[in-house]
C-alpha cells in the first residue's frame, strides 16, 4: 500500500541519515513513491519537483545536516520528539502514552530512540496502514502524530535546509491532505448521500503535447528541466524522437514553461501521437509515445548522421544555410580549408 510505503519513507527520512539520504533526491525511495502517488495527490506531485533538485552529498555531510538541525550542542533548532515539541523537555507523557500503544500492538522499540521520535510514530503509522488497522490509524494520528508532525513539518520547510525542508514539506503537505480526505469521507457517510464535485472540478491530470509538430526545433530544453524524465531524446542513425514516458509525468508544467518556441503544451487530452507508440527494435516500449519525430540530417561528405532535420531548419532559420551547415564536426574543417 502506497500509503504505508509513505510514512515509512518519511520515517526513514526523519531518522539517523540512512545511505540513501547522500543520493541525489531523484534516486531516493521516498522520491519514488512521491512519483506514485503523484497523480491522485497534489502533495506527491509538488514534493517530486522539490525533491528532483536535492543534490548528492557524501552521507557525512548529510549527517552534518541532521545533527545541526535535529541535535546540536545544546537545545535542538527542531525538536524530533513529540514531548519536546509540545512541552520543551523530553520523557514527557507522551513519550509514555505512545510506547504503550506499541505494546499493545505487540511491536517493541528497538535502538537508542525514544517512543514518541517523529521516525518511530511514522513507522507506527507504517505498520497500521500496512495491517489495515484503519481506526487505530486514525485514533493514533489524532491522538499524537497529527498534534505536532504537520507543525514539524511546516517549520522544516521554512528551515531553508536543501535536504530537510522538501521533507518537511511533504510531511505537513501529505498529512494535511490525509485529513481533508478523512472529512469528507466522514461528511458523506454522517449525510448518507454521495458528495459530488462542482461540475468541471474534477482533476484531469495534463500531459505534454505538441500541437504543430514543425514549430518544435527538439532542442531538448523540455528534457533537460524534467523532474521525473518523463521526456526522452531518443535516436536512431536515421531519426531523432522526442518521447513521452506517460506514467511518468506529473504534469508540473516545466516543459511548458522553458520551451521558448511555445511548441510544447499541457493539454488535458491525450497527445496527438498516442497512435504513434516507440518502438527500439521490434520491442514496443510500453507506456510511451512519440510527442515529435524528425529525420537526421547526412553529412554530404562522409555520410554519417548529424543532428535532427528539425534542429538544422531550426538553424539555418536564424542565420542562413552556409555551405558547412550541413556537414558533420569532423568533415567541417576540410570544407573550411578547401571550399569549393
Amino acid at each position: 500500500m502506497l500509503r504505508a510505503d509513505l510514512y515509512g519513507a518519511l520515517a526513514e527520512a526523519l531518522a539517523e541519515p540512512p545511505e540513501w539520504l547522500a543520493w541525489a533526491g531523484r534516486e531516493w525511495p521516498l522520491f519514488e513513491i512521491a512519483l506514485r502517488l503523484a497523480l491522485p495527490s497534489e502533495a506527491a506531485r509538488r514534493a517530486v519537483e522539490s525533491l528532483a533538485e536535492i543534490r548528492a552529498e557524501s552521507l557525512a555531510v548529510r549527517r552534518k545536516r541532521y545533527t545541526a538541525l535535529f541535535i546540536g550542542s545544546g537545545r535542538p533548532r527542531f525538536w524530533l520528539y513529540e514531548s519536546a515539541f509540545l512541552s520543551g523537555r523530553l520523557l514527557g507523557p507522551e513519550t509514555f502514552a505512545v510506547e504503550q500503544l506499541y505494546r499493545a500492538a505487540g511491536l517493541e522499540t528497538a535502538g537508542a530512540e525514544l517512543p514518541d521520535h517523529a521516525s518511530m510514530e511514522l513507522a507506527f503509522l507504517a505498520h497500521l496502514a500496512a495491517t489495515g488497522q484503519t481506526e487505530d490509524e486514525r485514533l493514533f494520528a489524532k491522538n499524537h502524530a497529527d498534534r505536532w508532525l504537520p507543525q514539524l513539518g511546516r517549520a522544516l520547510a521554512r528551515s531553508g535546509d536543501e535536504v530537510y525542508a522538501p521533507i518537511g514539506q511533504l510531511l505537513a503537505d501529505w498529512l494535511r491532505e490525509r485529513d481533508c480526505a478523512r472529512s469528507v469521507r466522514n461528511a458523506r457517510e454522517a449525510c448518507g448521500v454521495a458528495i459530488r464535485h462542482p461540475k468541471g472540478s474534477f482533476h484531469i491530470p495534463k500531459l505534454p503535447a505538441i500541437p504543430q509538430a514543425e514549430s518544435c526545433s527538439l532542442c531538448g530544453f523540455c528534457v533537460q528541466v524534467c523532474p521525473t524524465r518523463a521526456l526522452a531524446i531518443r535516436e536512431t542513425s536515421a531519426e531523432t524522437n522526442l518521447v513521452l514516458k506517460v506514467s511518468a509525468c506529473v504534469s508540473c508544467g516545466k516543459c511548458e514553461r522553458v520551451c521558448e518556441m511555445r511548441a510544447l503544451r499541457l493539454s488535458p487530452h491525450p497527445p496527438a501521437a498516442c497512435a504513434s507508440p516507440v518502438r527500439n527494435g521490434a520491442e514496443q516500449e510500453r507506456g510511451s509515445v512519440v510527442l515529435r519525430r524528425s529525420p537526421r540530417a547526412v553529412c554530404p561528405a562522409c555520410g554519417q548522421p548529424t543532428i535532427s532535420r528539425a534542429e538544422l531548419d531550426f538553424v539555418a532559420a536564424q542565420i542562413g544555410r552556409p555551405a558547412w551547415l550541413e556537414y558533420c564536426l569532423d568533415c567541417r574543417p576540410q570544407l573550411m580549408e578547401n571550399p569549393r
